[in-house]
């Protein structure tokens, strides 16, 4: 979970700078978080395909759908949540490769693996999930480090300017323009 705390005086300059009124910076604030959190989500799921050689962003987005923001009392504070479990082997580029002690995939080992078919039919490496003949399972390949050092790294570094940016265009729009008033 990474917490982002935004300057209030900043915000208040921002806001006297166009004579916004106070129902009129809330709005902004608020219009303004959920863009910057739709920026967040598209620019972390796009960087971290290719970062972590994924087939698809379907794998992506579906853990993404948890990303949130949340307002403290006030304004200023926003927290956002991304899954970074393991993630199937299938969803990631690479060919399944038989060895001596089981089998690989782009590099990681499964001891006690085997290659067999996804349900999509393209060949995985799969394991028995106990002692016994079934259940079987696909193998899982962990991402939380890799991940997590790039939307830290990458992804968040800007996002106070981004939030800035989209903040001021929305009390730009509201006291200039008059978006929001009936």
């Amino acid at each position: 979970m990474l917490a982002f705390d935004f300057d209030q005086s900043e915000l208040h300059q921002i806001a006297a700078e166009f004579d916004a009124s106070e129902k009129d910076l809330r709005a902004a604030y608020s219009r303004a978080l959920r863009r910057t959190a739709q920026t967040m989500k598209t620019r972390s799921r796009k960087g971290l395909r290719t970062k972590l050689h994924l087939r698809t962003a379907a794998e992506l987005r579906r853990r993404l759908a948890g990303f949130r923001f949340a307002r403290n009392s006030g304004m200023g504070s926003v927290r956002m949540w991304f899954g970074l479990n393991d993630m199937r082997v299938s969803a990631f580029k690479g060919r399944a490769v038989k060895t001596a002690t089981g089998a690989s995939f782009a590099g990681h080992v499964v001891e006690g693996g085997f290659i067999g078919k996804n349900a999509k039919g393209r060949p995985t490496v799969k394991h028995r999930a106990g002692s016994r003949t079934y259940p079987i399972k696909e193998a899982r390949m962990p991402i939380d480090d890799e991940a997590e050092t790039y939307i830290e790294d990458e992804v968040f570094d800007d996002i106070e300017e981004v939030f800035f940016h989209y903040f001021r265009a929305e009390v730009r729009a509201r006291t200039i323009y008059g978006v929001g008033k009936k």
